[in-house]
């Protein structure tokens, strides 16, 4: 088991946020603008081509209960037919409950990075370390070796650092 002391933790989270607040434009800020792109663009464009797709494989299954209805249809070939479309329906409806879920935990992040950007370029950042700034922005810490610390950041970034002895 690895043995790291409590104040080498915090040194250590203290230089990797010092490290951020120095280069917070050459990686927060594009962070920030790629997943807030990312999320608005491609989600809304891939669930409105879902929508046309469930709307036309909706007339596509009226129109073969019409065509069962008027007995143009064998019973057999219509429970087939019927199955591939609720199978298709079904399967889209999932991938577009996954993009909202997705969507809205890609907000949350965009959210998280924004607080961080907000949080290392204030006027009175000091770069202590804070309890409050540990319960704030980090999830978990990752001890690697006894010289190296990963961060796993509210964010979703997980960052290594040299611990600082």
């Amino acid at each position: 088991m690895l043995f790291l002391r409590d104040g080498e933790i915090k040194a250590t989270l203290t230089t990797m946020m010092n490290k951020l607040a120095f280069s917070h434009k050459l990686i927060l800020e594009p962070l920030f603008k790629s997943v807030s792109q990312i999320d608005e663009e491609s989600d809304r464009e891939r669930m409105d081509a879902i929508d046309k797709l469930m709307e036309q494989l909706l007339e596509e299954r009226n129109t073969l209960i019409a065509l069962m209805s008027k007995g143009f249809l064998e019973p057999a070939l219509f429970n087939q037919e019927r199955n591939v479309l609720d199978s298709e329906i079904k399967n889209l409806t999932t991938e577009k409950t996954n993009l909202v879920t997705n969507s809205a935990s890609g907000v949350l992040r965009a959210n998280e990075i924004k607080d961080l950007i907000n949080y290392v370029s204030a006027d009175n950042f000091n770069g202590d370390y804070t309890e409050e700034l540990f319960e704030e922005f980090v999830v978990n810490i990752i001890v690697n070796s006894r010289d190296e610390l990963t961060f796993n950041l509210k964010c979703g970034l997980s960052l290594k650092e040299k611990v600082v002895r």
